[in-house]
């Protein structure tokens, strides 16, 4: 197609906007609010009932993740990568320094 762009950033001279528990970096976000894809700078510990599919790459610091449906919990460090499903009930523990570029993909719209 002509005029397509590809999106891209770099994560380490982006430009970041503030969130409840850090920064945001948005790479791509479809027209239809399903998919995002973004680099992440957070900190702190959060619940949630996922309302969408979260593909994580973990750049610098560590999370704990705790999955309260199975009793799963285990902590991912620089160069690690995970995916958590849609509904699942977790706990996410962010070091000072957690750094990450996410995937959302849902079946709903997203905010945001």
């Amino acid at each position: 197609m002509s005029g397509t762009t590809i999106p891209h950033l770099n994560v380490h001279d982006t430009e970041w906007a503030p969130m409840e528990l850090g920064h945001e970096s948005i790479l791509y976000r479809s027209a239809d609010r399903l998919r995002i894809a973004g680099t992440f700078k957070e900190s702190g510990t959060l619940r949630l009932l996922m309302p969408f599919d979260e593909f994580v790459y973990v750049i610098a610091g560590t999370v704990t993740m705790t999955n309260h449906d199975v009793d799963q919990t285990f902590t991912a460090g620089p160069g690690e990568a995970f995916w958590v499903m849609q509904g699942s009930d977790v706990t996410w523990t962010m070091s000072d320094d957690f750094h990450d570029i996410t995937v959302l993909i849902s079946d709903t719209p997203m905010s945001g």
